[in-house]
Parts: structure tokens; C-alpha cells; sequence
């Protein structure tokens, strides 16, 4: 859960050096909800790049970790205006950090916290 927390905490404040990237596979997949599965390092600071990009003024608030053995389910709770349309967003993304020999190997994005669960084998 510790290697889950601090790479998604470095990644969303956009310190995403070579210290974060080694918790993660360098073949890792990234499956966000908006896009189809991309694939490798880049494929993870692209993303958390693209989502720090969309906004004006964004606050990411981690709310819920769960260990489910080789799988974390993560809940973070996503606030920020539109950088181009000064809209408010206010979010909640659950992912499932997919773990093997101490890397992450796989990240899948949901927005529905059952999903995720079902994901991870667990239930509500």
C-alpha cells in the first residue's frame, strides 16, 4: 500500500522524477477511464501530466486506500477549475494498482467504487 500512496502522492503533485517512476514496471499499464490502455513510464506521467494540465487550480485528495493482496484499490477525490473553460470539476477516480515483485504493474481507473472492488475481487 506504501509504494501505492507515495507514487500516486508524487505523481498528482507533478513531482514525477525518476524516484516515483521506479515504483512502477517499465512495462506498466495505464488504463485511465477517458482513453484506451496505454503502456510503459510515459504512459504514466503523460497521464497525471495531462490531468495537472486541464485545470487552473486543482486539489487531489487521497480518501480511501485498501490492500487487497497483489491489488490496491485507491480513491482519490479530484477539485479544480477548467484551465480553458473555468468550469469547476469536482471528481472521485478509483483506481486498482495491480502489484508484482514490489512494482506496479498495472493501473486501472474507474468511476464507480463497486467497480473497482470487482475489480480487485472484493465486494462493498
Amino acid at each position: 500500500m506504501e509504494i501505492v500512496r507515495r507514487a500516486f502522492q508524487y505523481l498528482a503533485s507533478g513531482l514525477g522524477g525518476s524516484e516515483v517512476l521506479a515504483s512502477f514496471d517499465p512495462d506498466v499499464v495505464m488504463k485511465p477511464v477517458e482513453t484506451g490502455a496505454t503502456y510503459g513510464l510515459n504512459a504514466i506521467r503523460d497521464n497525471f501530466e495531462r490531468w495537472k494540465s486541464t485545470f487552473d487550480e486543482v486539489e487531489v485528495t487521497v480518501e480511501e486506500i485498501i490492500d487487497a493482496g497483489d491489488r490496491v484499490v485507491h480513491t482519490a477525490h479530484w477539485r479544480g477549475r477548467g484551465s480553458g473553460s473555468g468550469i469547476k470539476v469536482d471528481a472521485r477516480y478509483y483506481e486498482v494498482y495491480t502489484l508484482r515483485d514490489g512494482k506496479i504493474i498495472r493501473v486501472d481507473e474507474y468511476t464507480e467504487r463497486a467497480d473497482a472492488l470487482e475489480d480487485a475481487g472484493l465486494s462493498e
